[in-house]
């Protein structure tokens, strides 16, 4: 049978405690026969209710006091390493992520919690003004701090239980995948920070930050810890272009199928005009491809916009010679007594002619450069701006680099190349001033690295890939989709982070797709939220548990016909039990910075708050 405590009585324990030791007392002064064994008796009992006192007491001052800690970045390395350190050696279990510190989250945190939303905040006894405040020193939690007036949230969600434990992570629950929701100066950036320290720290690993807003503080620790670790640190951002490094995100894919999808997939338009931009993009790259020419974000605008004519004639040029040698043209006439005709129109001519060696790359170039120029302009609206924002200026040098360009001396790289060299990547979108071209930017880099999650799968098995991203639903396609559900066979372990669930839902267009990607999301990382909707889907997702309340109730009763002295009367005890939450929505809203619910491995969940790194 489970125990029930009230933790909000008046704490009798003193009184009691005070009468066994006086009783103790007693009987050493008096000695009667055998003296030392009711005194020694009353000694035992006088100091269990000692501490039942000092720990209701204990408890209360837990309530009032906010918990923080500030570490330097090297001992939150030390605890991390001793929680990669398996417990069991035997279970093949391969350690944790340190979170902080906290709580296991039982039964009886929901009971006291809903006790304490049920009173008014006086209702909740304080410490009494006689307690000495050595005993007072010694009865504080440690790491407490006083709570400032302006603080936000309330510190007795932590405060519950007074004695904490390091929160951990399990590194066998990553490839499921992360989520982190909180509210603007929540301390999503904060977990970040730490978590990704530690990433670092782990020599073999991969880590691809993708960071809409560019937060500076997390930049300079990621590049702190990457010179810490000897570690090699890659940094893009479209406003220091400077500074950045050059990636062509066309350079990895199975099929030019997919590279042709990875850009329509950043088209906001109906699909009848998305199939054409992906049949126009298909044409070009397989032309490209066919000539020899690596498809980049550049030359493919190049042709969508100016024409696919030069590739043609390329193409057919190779085709020719390839089958006849260099005297293959000779026949090519330009003239006649009719009307002009293209050199172009008559190679056209003689590859049509020929039906025994069809080119399906040929073809869809001969049929790009027939189809209706005034039907084509307008299909291909919704293509060109997503072109123009990342084929043009400085972005379109940074996305589609020319390696034969040696005035530019930054280093171009793939996103294979960074995951064989184990390299820290830091992609700022800087979303701030131009949302859409950040949110066109994140989403061309997960399409990226879902090309290569596929192929890892495919060829070398699992590797160790961290994807960060902050703000996830400005990123979210169907690609970031793909590697939430397949990724993790190829070792990528995704940490997505959001403020409110609507955030998705009006990305992917509805509540049960957005659900559908959020269920891919095993770890569930909770501070403090806003949006009470997205409160109460959390709170769903934690579960229910059955709350138990205690209630008394008296009566007095008497009869007309007696006296006035003369009345019954009795008192009553009943235990309600009743289902409740297991995490509240009113908690999720109301915690402190830094504090947060975690639900890890599908199994576990904490009650924790983070340490604030320092260097």
């Amino acid at each position: 049978m489970r125990t029930y405590r009230d933790m909000f009585r008046p704490n009798y324990d003193v009184a009691t405690a005070g009468v066994w030791a006086g009783s103790a007392m007693f009987l050493t002064a008096a000695q009667p026969p055998l003296w030392w064994v009711g005194a020694s008796f009353g000694l035992a009992l006088g100091a269990r209710r000692t501490k039942d006192a000092l720990d209701l007491y204990r408890f209360r001052i837990s309530l009032s006091v906010l918990r923080a800690e500030k570490l330097p970045a090297r001992e939150v390395i030390t605890r991390s390493r001793a929680q990669r350190v398996p417990r069991d050696s035997h279970s093949g279990e391969q350690g944790a992520f340190w979170l902080g510190s906290g709580f296991l989250w039982r039964q009886r945190h929901a009971e006291i919690a809903r006790e304490i939303l049920s009173r008014n905040p006086e209702e909740i006894c304080t410490l009494p003004m006689w307690l000495p405040q050595s005993v007072v020193r010694h009865i504080t939690p440690p790491n407490a701090v006083l709570l400032r007036e302006d603080a936000i949230g309330v510190p007795w969600i932590h405060g519950m239980e007074p004695t904490e434990i390091p929160v951990r992570l399990p590194l066998d629950s990553l490839p499921g995948h992360t989520l982190i929701v909180g509210t603007t100066r929540a301390g999503k950036t904060r977990l970040y920070e730490l978590i990704s320290t530690q990433i670092i720290d782990l020599p073999a690993s991969t880590l691809f930050v993708l960071d809409p807003k560019g937060d500076q503080d997390w930049e300079r620790r990621l590049r702190s810890e990457c010179k810490r670790m000897g570690r090699k640190f890659l940094y893009f951002h479209p406003a220091h272009p400077s500074k950045s490094f050059r990636i062509n995100l066309l350079a990895n894919w199975g099929d030019i199928s997919e590279a042709a999808t990875r850009i329509t997939n950043l088209i906001d338009a109906q699909e009848t005009f998305r199939s054409f931009a992906w049949k126009t993009l298909y044409r070009v790259m397989s032309g490209m491809v066919a000539c020899g020419v690596r498809p980049n974000i550049k030359k493919v605008k190049r042709y969508v916009q100016m024409g696919v004519e030069p590739l043609l004639e390329q193409l057919l040029t190779q085709r020719f010679f390839a089958a006849e040698g260099p005297s293959w043209d000779r026949d090519m006439n330009q003239g006649g007594a009719g009307k002009p005709v293209s050199r172009l129109e008559l190679m056209i001519q003689k590859y049509v002619l020929d039906a025994s060696n069809v080119d399906e790359s040929i073809d869809g170039l001969i049929a790009m450069v027939k189809h209706s120029k005034e039907h084509y302009s307008k299909m291909i609206q919704v293509l060109e701006p997503v072109l123009e924002m990342l084929g043009s200026g400085e972005l379109g040098a940074m996305l589609s680099p020319d390696p034969e360009d040696i005035t530019d001396q930054r280093p171009i790289y793939d996103t294979r190349k960074m995951i064989n060299e184990r390299a820290v990547v830091y992609i700022a979108l800087n979303s701030l001033p131009d949302n859409i071209r950040g949110s066109a930017i994140g989403s061309a880099f997960f399409a990226d690295l879902a090309s290569v999650a596929g192929e890892i799968y495919n060829t070398t098995g699992k590797t160790d890939v961290y994807i960060m991203a902050d703000e996830s639903a400005e990123l979210t396609n169907d690609q970031a989709i793909q590697i939430l559900n397949k990724g993790g066979g190829a070792g990528f372990k995704t940490f997505m982070a959001t403020q409110t669930e609507a955030d998705f839902i009006v990305r992917l267009g509805s509540k049960e797709k957005a659900r559908q990607m959020l269920g891919n999301l095993n770890n569930l990382i909770c501070l403090r939220v806003k949006d009470y909707e997205t409160a109460k889907w959390i709170s769903e997702s934690f579960g229910q548990t059955i709350a138990r309340k205690q209630t008394t109730s008296y009566s007095n009763t008497s009869e007309s016909s007696t006296a006035f002295t003369e009345f019954r009367g009795s008192t009553g005890r009943a235990m309600e039990e009743k289902e409740a939450p297991f995490v509240s929505p009113d908690l999720l809203t109301r915690l402190p910075g830094l504090h947060y619910f975690a639900f890890l491995g599908g199994s576990t969940l904490y009650k924790g708050r983070l340490p604030l790194m320092a260097d």
